[in-house]
């Protein structure tokens, strides 16, 4: 799997380009330049970046981070795209990998076998445009941004004094949202930021049975991420509130796409195929049906080669 250091090479070359354009805006006044010389080049583009929206376009810092976040999910969009295309490509392609491996289930361990195997899978890959490592691409490019969107605020909210009325004027409930540097001691940005996670997991961004594996362990995934949602809110409960600005816009934006990739049209547009729906609902039933006779008779049912025993009742006649 890719490493954080090597995704880090993908975006680091855009991030780099941005704070070369934002940075002769920022000159003048700049608050990031002496924190952003000691961390990493993708956090110190991020920094300039969102400060460049605060000085060039007068944007308060809040809105700075919005419009950056923003930018930057339209940055990975086509990676996400990508994804959803191969994942709905490998679904298509599960009857003849399936088929594959009922045939070579019976023969054995043998070497040569497997390896004949791998190459018709790889085969099958190929001619369905589905290899599963494109699947990992939009993850190995979203963790250095994420990572480096959080550290770059973070280190804001320590180093840069106007980040303390950085927010917006209007309050959040009964907390007040100016002070960007500063917990949220009500817990309402954590809360609503794992409101939106968990959102996005139930409406399917965390993985849908018609695109993505089977419904059980779909169903698993969604099981797991749904009390990741839960820890989030005590784990992250002492952040600042600039981080929950870019935390929640991200959250928003992610269900947003999700919806997006639901709407036929939008679907045919990036060119994601549609799925059988002939296909989802034989293996839907498949899974089912294995699961009730194994409940019923157990993993290794017995077959009788004579029929059953039939008792007869005698009933009167009314």
């Amino acid at each position: 799997m890719t490493s954080v250091a090597e995704a880090s090479a993908v975006t680091a070359p855009f991030v780099a380009a941005i704070a070369e354009q934002a940075a002769p805006a920022a000159i003048a006044a700049s608050e990031v330049a002496d924190i952003a010389s000691s961390v990493w080049s993708t956090t110190a583009g991020l920094m300039y970046f969102i400060e460049y929206f605060h000085l060039a376009h007068d944007m308060e810092w809040w809105a700075a981070i919005m419009a950056t976040t923003a930018i930057m999910r339209l940055f990975v969009m086509p990676f996400m795209v990508m994804q959803q295309r191969v994942a709905a490509r490998m679904h298509i392609a599960k009857p003849e990998i399936e088929a594959l491996n009922a045939r070579i289930k019976g023969m054995g361990g043998d070497q040569q076998v497997m390896a004949e195997a791998q190459k018709e899978i790889f085969a099958i890959w190929k001619k369905h445009n589905c290899n599963p490592a494109y699947m990992m691409l939009p993850i190995a490019v979203q963790a250095p941004l994420f990572i480096s969107f959080y550290f770059a605020i973070s280190e804001m909210a320590k180093g840069v004094p106007s980040f303390a009325s950085g927010g917006p004027d209007w309050p959040l409930g009964p907390i007040s949202m100016h002070d960007l540097t500063a917990a949220d001691p009500t817990y309402i940005m954590p809360v609503l930021s794992s409101a939106t996670f968990l959102a996005t997991v139930e409406l399917g961004g965390a993985g849908n049975p018609e695109t993505s594996g089977a419904a059980q362990q779909t169903m698993m995934t969604k099981w797991g991420l749904r009390a990741l949602s839960v820890a989030l809110i005590p784990m992250t409960a002492g952040f600042s509130k600039g981080v929950f600005v870019y935390w929640i816009t991200t959250n928003m934006f992610s269900l947003g796409q999700t919806l997006a990739f639901k709407v036929p049209l939008i679907k045919k547009i990036v060119a994601i195929p549609e799925i059988p729906k002939e296909a989802t609902i034989g293996a839907k039933a498949s899974v089912v049906t294995k699961r009730e006779i194994e409940q019923k008779f157990g993993a290794e049912p017995v077959v009788h080669t004579s029929n059953p025993k039939v008792s007869f009742r005698s009933h009167r006649s009314l």
